[in-house]
């Protein structure tokens, strides 16, 4: 498929931690939030992470808040606490090099499939970008301590899109802006799933010969429109989140 010529961009460049605030307001205006709970990581070269500070809402989190943390999930630099759920992140990173970015938190139709025990399905073409990388943690369990962190991670294995049964999902990707893109795409993915199970019809996949053109199509153009258009949006009303 041709790559299409770049649109207009967002107009500045920005820091890690200006990025992460970004995706934590956006992806909070698509659905992805629960009140304070959830988390966004982003790995860094020598092996650490950004993160997100518990306690702040996505929506008020600006760039000055963002921690950072090393590899254990300990505070390196920043002014608050960082979730008691910390190795959910530091174990997938270690594991994956692929997921150098991991969003979790509890978006309602993702976590209202994880209730009922469905996988979204590829029912549209967007949600083809996760063909082949769907997984269902069907067993409860905290992860609270790196061992429970390792045993999470090894449930996901190399797949991108997660539900956690009783808790919510996983979103891997490899920059910030495709793990915007994959998120919202995930939840859509799972309103279209939950809402075709209400209306009493076996949700109707895509086709798999169809799915992997799809999937490399998407993978190619999408994330970067989708983050600059959502940034634009976002730096209108919440310029604030840069400081």
């Amino acid at each position: 498929m041709r790559q299409p010529r770049p649109g207009p961009g967002i107009g500045l460049d920005l820091t890690v931690q200006q990025e992460l605030a970004c995706a934590l307001r956006i992806l909070a205006r698509e659905g992805w939030r629960e009140n304070l709970s959830g988390h966004i990581t982003v790995a860094t070269d020598d092996g650490g992470m950004w993160c997100n500070p518990w306690g702040l809402w996505w929506e008020e989190t600006t760039a000055s808040d963002i921690l950072r943390l090393d590899a254990d999930g300990e505070i390196v630099e920043g002014e608050w606490d960082v979730t008691p759920a910390v190795f959910l992140h530091t174990e997938l990173h270690r594991a994956r090099a692929d997921a150098a970015v991991i969003v979790h938190n509890h978006p309602y139709y993702a976590t209202l499939l994880s209730t009922i025990g469905e996988s979204p399905q590829p029912v549209h073409q967007n949600s083809c970008i996760f063909d082949g990388e769907i997984a269902f943690v069907d067993e409860y369990g905290e992860v609270g301590d790196a061992t429970e962190g390792q045993w999470l991670a090894d449930q996901v294995g190399d797949a991108s899109g997660i539900l956690l049964a009783h808790h919510g999902a996983i979103v891997t990707a490899t920059t910030i802006p495709e793990a915007c893109y994959k998120a919202t795409t995930f939840e859509r993915m799972c309103h279209f799933t939950y809402d075709a199970i209400v209306a009493g019809h076996k949700p109707v996949e895509v086709p798999a010969d169809a799915r992997p053109a799809l999937k490399a199509a998407l993978r190619q153009n999408t994330p970067r429109a989708y983050w600059d258009g959502a940034v634009r949006l976002l730096l209108r009303e919440e310029p604030e989140v840069l400081t």
